[in-house]
């Protein structure tokens, strides 16, 4: 297809003018652009508008024709069924507006899936908040988007996270109680219960986990956030809740994991091989 591509350019004259560059997308640093018109593979359509939407290179917009469900999930709004983690992730950098729908029958062959174009406008302004620390934080909320913020922030495995993240981020910890060993005595859902040991460290006692647990609980009740539902809340509403964890020393972003846009997108590629799921949902 490179072939064909820079056959007809050069017998129309435009071959100077044409740069084509064979490789991995979700790999390859993007050279600088303006405008993105593009039919993509849809098996990696999230992380690619994560490293469009995340990554370092200014745009104007980016026309994509994207698997018809991806891009009402894209669309969605808080309320609607299809609003996730995606929506909420690239909603906060950029506007999506919706263009047209695709047949699966104006393609030859037909395809399995029907189709809608979209175009992605960054905005000009976005929220001052660490990106990171964002999408780690949508990424806690949007695990079980139908669950009430208390039930998600109440799991012991959870709490065990946040607590082991707060401290490699250095919070403030004067409520803490150091000590060796992590026992918890209370009991969980069954599903968070094995695994529990492997996330806990030595430092964590179970007196320190009973404060943090009950800080998180006095955050949540603080602005009436306890009862929500991570599915009916705004970016506005999301963005004051993680404002007032980090206040308190709660944090949700690994230092560990990749933290470049490009990376990220490459994580998210292969989480979809293994998966077959949306992975930046």
């Amino acid at each position: 297809m490179v072939e064909i591509l820079n056959r007809r350019a050069a017998d129309s004259g435009f071959h100077d003018r044409l740069n084509v560059i064979s490789k991995d997308a979700l790999k390859t640093e993007f050279p600088q652009f303006d405008l993105v018109v593009a039919n993509i593979p849809y098996g990696i359509s999230s992380p690619l508008v994560a490293k469009l939407v995340y990554g370092t290179k200014s745009f104007r917009s980016a026309t994509l024709l994207l698997q018809k469900e991806f891009a009402r999930r894209l669309l969605a709004s808080p309320g609607d069924s299809e609003f996730n983690r995606l929506a909420v992730n690239v909603k906060l950098v950029a506007d999506v507006e919706f263009v047209m729908d695709v047949s699966k029958r104006d393609f030859l062959p037909c395809p399995k899936v029907d189709s809608s174009v979209v175009i992605i406008r960054p905005k000009a302004e976005i929220p001052d908040v660490n990106l990171d620390e964002w999408r780690a934080f949508t990424r806690t909320c949007f695990s079980k988007k139908n669950k009430t913020l208390g039930a998600t922030f109440k799991q012991k495995k959870k709490v065990i996270e946040l607590l082991r993240l707060s401290k490699q981020k250095g919070p403030n910890t004067e409520n803490f109680v150091s000590d060796d060993g992590c026992h918890s005595g209370e009991d969980d859902d069954d599903e968070e219960a094995s695994g529990v040991d492997d996330l806990c460290s030595s430092s964590c006692s179970e007196m320190e986990m009973s404060l943090f647990k009950e800080k998180i609980t006095q955050v949540l009740k603080s602005a009436a956030f306890e009862d929500k539902r991570p599915c009916k809340l705004s970016n506005e509403e999301l963005l004051h809740l993680l404002s007032l964890f980090n206040q308190v020393g709660i944090y949700f972003h690994d230092k560990t994991v990749p933290n470049n846009a490009d990376d990220a997108a490459a994580a998210a590629a292969a989480a979809y091989s293994s998966q077959q799921q949306f992975p930046f949902v």
